[in-house]
């Protein structure tokens, strides 16, 4: 048999020099049914889904939608990436052009049975739930005389995927969307990828990306400097002498002494005891956080080298804040 490529997803991360390897691809039942019947098979190589048809006895599967689930695997991967979805489901999906996926959708992920919590306490209201074609499933007029905030659904029988409740108001009307998959919801999956197969995929194979953004934070160290006088301390000094190895932007950083320290760094009494001094190096701008390390950002006393490489903020850690002790004999 000969095989072809129907479609790719990748994931990236600016995060990562290389491959981002923090997901894997969940492949729902009323999926795996659809790849049998369109003898589609799936891989998964280097943190990429390919989609691979069969050359010799193709069966179409034009304007049908694949339902992907991705699954989290790095526990630490909020800790450097730049999202939103703290509570909420990101749904990706080739809705307006068939070759690319639209921007993230945020919904909230249910099973077939669920509530929804009106948005406002204004009545009458009427809340109208609809499936993704705008069929009318279910009802309800509320008022003051049966109030109250939530209106529940069953929608068992019924197929994966987006659901919105429309609010109607005197005035004005509110939409919530939801996203009901009680397999992907039981996977804990982080999000969803909605492939409609077009039928020109059998030609030319779309390659669809999700990429995600790093955090940029102030990068911080604090110096925690212990039988130093004020003098010495003074000669203490934070310089990135590696930008130009790394080509990169050089990292400039702001001395600040404790008695300067703001509501957003860490208190000095929480960081030595009476025997220490303690001093803040941060970045004059944001700086991206990064796999790999920054070389040659500096400690130097009195233009000597004391810490050839500082350290960078490793991905389990929640920031950029980074504590460095200095003894003196």
């Amino acid at each position: 048999m000969r095989f072809h490529i129907l479609f790719t997803v990748s994931i990236s991360h600016a995060y990562y020099n290389e491959v981002c390897k923090d997901f894997s691809f969940i492949i729902p039942a009323d999926t795996a049914q659809l790849l049998r019947n369109g003898k589609l098979i799936v891989q998964r190589q280097d943190g990429k889904l390919y989609v691979l048809f069969e050359g010799d006895e193709t069966v179409s599967l034009a304007e049908k939608t694949l339902r992907i689930g991705l699954k989290l695997l790095n526990p630490f991967f909020s800790n450097f990436t730049d999202f939103n979805f703290n509570s909420s489901t990101p749904i990706y999906r080739n809705a307006t052009n068939p070759k690319a996926l639209a921007a993230v959708e945020s919904m909230t992920l249910v099973g077939q049975i669920f509530s929804h919590r009106l948005t406002k306490t204004v009545r009458p209201v009427t809340a109208i739930l609809k499936d993704v074609r705008g069929q009318v499933l279910q009802t309800d007029t509320i008022t003051t005389t049966n109030n109250r905030s939530t209106v529940s659904y069953d929608i068992t029988g019924q197929a994966a995927g987006i659901y919105s409740v429309e609010e109607s108001y005197p005035g004005n009307t509110e939409t919530v969307n939801y996203y009901s998959d009680t397999e992907l919801q039981r996977q804990g999956i982080f999000s969803v990828i909605e492939i409609e197969i077009d039928s020109n995929f059998y030609d030319t194979a779309p390659e669809f990306a999700i990429a995600f953004a790093a955090k940029e934070e102030i990068l911080k160290y604090y110096v925690v400097a212990n039988k130093y006088t004020d003098p010495e301390l003074q000669q203490l000094a934070v310089l990135d002498t590696g930008f130009t190895e790394d080509q990169r932007t050089q990292v400039n950083f702001t001395k600040v002494n404790a008695t300067a320290f703001t509501t957003e760094d860490i208190p000095p009494a929480l960081l030595g005891n009476s025997n220490a001094k303690v001093v803040l190096f941060k970045s004059a701008a944001l700086v991206q956080r990064q796999q790999k390390a920054r070389q040659k950002i500096q400690l130097l006393k009195n233009g000597d080298v004391l810490i050839p490489h500082l350290p960078q903020p490793s991905p389990d850690r929640a920031n950029s804040d980074l504590i460095i002790q200095l003894s003196k004999p």
